[in-house]
């Protein structure tokens, strides 16, 4: 870790998050971690000084380094996994048109354009139960 303290870096995090942070307090708590030796250790990674300074409980004397360290871990560091999600959602989405009846296709169809009458009818017990005895399920 640096013990020159990043004014640009601290500048850039102020103006894309300033309105989490205290900015004077955590421009403080941020010079004592790159003055402490102690702080700095041989604790390379976001995770170990968040545990440091939890175990310590000096995430309640240090609270906006502790809240900067606990937003920097929850960011994502690219956009694949949410890419692969998509990707996902995009095969099951067509796999589903694929396989789909054009009978049931329609039947949703119009299960969509009548949402209100459905919504409607399900309010209705006595068509409820006849839809439950008629199929042996609901629908």
């Amino acid at each position: 870790m640096r013990q020159v303290f990043p004014e640009e870096a601290f500048q850039s995090v102020l103006k894309s998050y300033g309105h989490h942070f205290d900015s004077g307090r955590l421009r403080s708590e941020l010079q004592v971690l790159y003055s402490d030796q102690d702080l700095q250790g041989n604790r390379g990674k976001l995770c170990d000084y968040l545990v440091f300074l939890k175990d310590m409980e000096l995430d309640s004397a240090l609270p906006q380094l502790y809240k900067l360290f606990s937003l920097v871990a929850t960011i994502g560091a690219t956009s694949a996994g949410v890419e692969r999600s998509f990707s996902c959602l995009k095969r099951l989405k067509s796999y589903t048109r694929n396989t789909m009846g054009q009978g049931r296709l329609s039947s949703l169809a119009l299960l969509a354009i009548e949402r209100t009458l459905v919504k409607s009818l399900e309010k209705t017990p006595s068509w409820l139960q006849l839809t439950r005895t008629h199929t042996g399920k609901l629908q």
